[in-house]
């Protein structure tokens, strides 16, 4: 979904650093992105859920100091944030987690952030689009190699760059004019079934090891 109106007018007032647009920005997503993270990860939010709102904040305050990274023509500006308060909270624990010497994540976390950066990286300059069109390239030829459908190696990079939003999934399954029960249920068994090829084929550590 590209940006809306409104929100290519605030990305306007933003890319001219005006703070008071970034204000009025967090007052219509920040409770909104806040909510989303702590129903993710519920146990973080019972926990300290002034981790969250760090996240939060370094989302908002991160792209105001970089607004060139959001492009309104590939998504909503709330989801743009969305996705970079998820990776920042990510970087937290991951964070805090090597300074108490646990292990709290997913094994997956290092190749979700990965994965996004790789993506963040195809507007820049000419030698960064060459390398992402390989990494991409690599991408395909093994996920091929799992799934015959395009449906199935789509939805499959969706799960490794962390999506989690039912719609871009009932998208590439045609799902859109389907009621939302119905979408959530097929999305589901659809993920739940690629998944089990991903962990059984060990294609997250192959992947892994493109994308470092």
């Amino acid at each position: 979904m590209k940006a809306t109106q409104t929100e290519i007018e605030y990305h306007l007032l933003i890319q001219s650093q005006d703070s008071l647009a970034l204000s009025k920005l967090y007052d219509k997503y920040g409770e909104l992105i806040m909510g989303k993270l702590s129903r993710h990860y519920p146990k973080i939010a019972m926990k300290d859920e002034s981790v969250i709102l760090d996240a939060v904040n370094q989302a908002f305050f991160g792209y105001y100091k970089n607004p060139t990274t959001f492009n309104p023509q590939l998504s909503s500006l709330h989801r743009f944030l969305e996705i970079a308060a998820e990776r920042d909270l990510k970087n937290i624990i991951q964070k805090e987690a090597k300074h108490n010497n646990k292990q709290n994540l997913p094994e997956d976390v290092e190749l979700e952030n990965n994965f996004w950066n790789r993506i963040q990286k195809q507007e820049e300059d000419g030698e960064s689009k060459l390398i992402f069109k390989e990494t991409a390239h690599l991408l395909e030829v093994i996920l091929a190699e799992h799934f015959d459908e395009s449906a199935d190696r789509d939805i499959a990079k969706m799960i490794l760059a962390g999506e989690r939003e039912t719609k871009p999934y009932a998208q590439v399954l045609k799902l859109s004019d389907e009621p939302t029960d119905i979408q959530k249920a097929e999305v589901k068994r659809a993920k739940d079934r690629i998944k089990k090829v991903l962990e059984r084929n060990n294609i997250t550590a192959k992947i892994k090891e493109i994308i470092r």
